[in-house]
């Protein structure tokens, strides 16, 4: 089990908000660098295409650690979140990989099929790819949210034969019960969220239907205003299940966790306004998991006091921290 000694998380008393710590992160951005990633393009193993973007610190050799970061719904490599995540990892020696999912980031326009909660085998093609880069390397995945579920249903898929070269996994604010979570958005207070969701993957959907030749589509016009609806009417049909409630049975990690053999971090907080707290009680977890919760952070939240040498955003802190320990370790 990844230890997870994190010093406690302490907001500041006007950011005890949820929504406050959900959103506020999104425009206090932090530190912006230059953008120098290579980009790679993965195949995958039913034909289509994602691009990742490759950070390599300067003094990073082959075989030193590296970790892959899986942004969020409608997220993409420039997602503050994921910057922000990658830069600390950079500055600690760590070179990193950072995804852009089917259908989003550099992936819109070369992706024929679209981000869903299950896209687990696009990981292992990630996987694949990364290790070729520097095979001597060990490697940490970072999922964000639904990239989150995504990790961890690879982790459970793998069971007790993961990838030889994959020694930690941190999966936040994942949504390991897909409908629950769409059921969740769906109550007063966080119709705000969906909204947002929706405007996005409308958008987005609008776009590549003019520009991707060979799109995976159903033609469904117009497109619906609730998730449930979209997930019901057009991502599981493309995807071939009957319906929203197959996609979310077939596709949330919950039923899986037990299966992980693979030193997991779940970090989350229990005022998360996207992924209800309750939902992590319905599962039975693996030995290898550690549940790392607070009482206040939202949704990818996590901005606390800041510190002489540390910026607020506590989430990035305690990930670096955990993964650049891992090298202090014999292996």
């Amino acid at each position: 089990m990844l230890i997870a000694e994190y010093p406690p998380f302490r907001p500041e008393s006007w950011l005890s908000n949820c929504h406050v710590q959900t959103i506020l992160p999104f425009f206090k951005r932090g530190k912006q660098n230059t953008y120098a990633a290579t980009k790679h393009v993965v195949n995958l193993r039913d034909g289509d295409r994602l691009v990742v973007h490759d950070d390599q610190p300067e003094n990073w050799i082959t075989g030193d650690r590296i970790a892959i970061l899986l942004h969020g719904l409608v997220g993409c490599h420039s997602s503050p979140y994921v910057v922000r995540c990658a830069d600390k990892l950079q500055r600690s020696g760590i070179r990193t990989f950072r995804v852009d999912m089917r259908g989003f980031g550099d992936s819109t326009l070369i992706s024929r099929s679209h981000l869903h909660g299950g896209c687990s085998p696009d990981l292992d093609d990630v996987i694949d790819c990364v290790h070729r880069h520097s095979p001597l390397s060990r490697i940490s995945v970072i999922g964000f949210s639904i990239g989150a579920n995504v990790t961890l249903k690879a982790a459970g898929d793998w069971g007790s034969n993961p990838p030889p070269c994959v020694d930690s996994l941190y999966a936040v604010s994942p949504p390991v019960d897909l409908e629950h979570t769409s059921w969740n958005l769906r109550q007063f207070g966080n119709r705000i969220y969906e909204l947002y969701f929706m405007r996005r993957l409308r958008s987005q959907l609008a776009l590549r239907r003019r520009k991707v030749e060979g799109l995976e589509d159903n033609g469904l016009n117009p497109l619906p205003q609730r998730l449930l609806d979209f997930d019901d009417q057009f991502v599981a049909p493309v995807l071939g299940y009957s319906g929203a409630k197959e996609y979310y049975a077939t596709c949330s990690s919950g039923p899986l966790l037990k299966d992980i053999a693979v030193p997991t971090i779940i970090l989350t907080s229990e005022d998360d306004p996207i992924v209800p707290f309750e939902i992590y009680q319905n599962f039975e977890f693996s030995n290898y998991i550690n549940l790392v919760s607070t009482k206040r952070g939202g949704h990818l939240g996590f901005l606390g006091k800041s510190l002489r040498d540390r910026d607020s955003h506590w989430m990035d802190w305690r990930i670096t921290d955990s993964i650049t320990g891992l090298e202090e370790q014999p292996r």
